[in-house]
């Protein structure tokens, strides 16, 4: 789901101990593909592209104004969660130092804890908004609970039978068309007719956590069709 990204933009797993530095050719690493994670910080969840990783930590774009010293939690597809400092920040990118060693090979590739279709689900960010949502002609209010690129967990629940297409409105993001994939007593979960792309997801959930409501965010990683 992330599309156009530049020449050699593939995430590195580094052979060293220490957390990547911003100089990537002093290194010695194995390319293995891109990866999408989240971030856990104290101003909310966003998402960030890794570019390196070893055992002592990564180096990522981020795109929120994160710190030197702003203690984040990196959250990867596989179901991993590493804990860590932000240790050095260059213009769109971040090193990361983990507070304790990983095993880096193993959270790019999930083996040991996730089925293949656990790994190509998309990262989804507990952010709680006011938003509308159109069922046939008519908007109706709505509150958006999470997001990821595959979809959206909202409420209310009663917004017509499943396979219903929707157009998901929420300020900031270009309205998207779906349709009603899950309903349980308080939520329904759209999913997403085209995948949002990453950078303007990304770049949205940067900016967005001040406008959120109160409420607690959710931190598992996981595909909104699969509620």
């Amino acid at each position: 789901m992330v599309e156009q990204f530049e020449k050699g933009e593939l995430t590195a797993v580094s052979l060293s101990d220490d957390a990547p530095s911003s100089d990537r050719r002093a290194q010695a690493r194995h390319v293995t593909v891109l990866r999408v994670a989240k971030l856990i910080t104290p101003n909310g969840e966003e998402l960030c592209l890794v570019r390196d990783i070893s055992t002592g930590g990564l180096m990522a774009h981020i795109y929120s104004e994160l710190k030197v010293g702003d203690p984040v939690t990196a959250e990867f597809k596989s179901g991993h969660v590493a804990p860590g400092t932000i240790s050095w920040r260059r213009e769109g990118v971040a090193g990361i130092t983990f507070d304790a060693p990983v095993d880096a090979e193993k959270i790019l590739s999930g083996d040991d804890v996730a089925s293949n279709s656990y790994q190509a689900r998309s990262p989804r960010l507990g952010i709680k908004l006011r938003a509308r949502v159109r069922v046939g002609g008519f908007y109706r209010a709505a509150t958006l609970c999470d997001i990821s690129q595959g979809g959206a967990k909202i409420q209310p629940a009663d917004l017509g039978d499943i396979g219903q297409p929707v157009v998901l409105a929420v300020t900031g993001l270009p309205a998207i068309a779906g349709v009603v994939r899950w309903r349980d007593a308080d939520h329904a979960g759209i999913q997403f007719d085209i995948a949002f792309p990453f950078k303007l997801l990304a770049e949205w959930a940067a900016t967005v956590q001040h406008r959120a409501e109160p409420g607690e965010p959710g931190i598992s990683i996981t595909d909104i069709g699969t509620h």
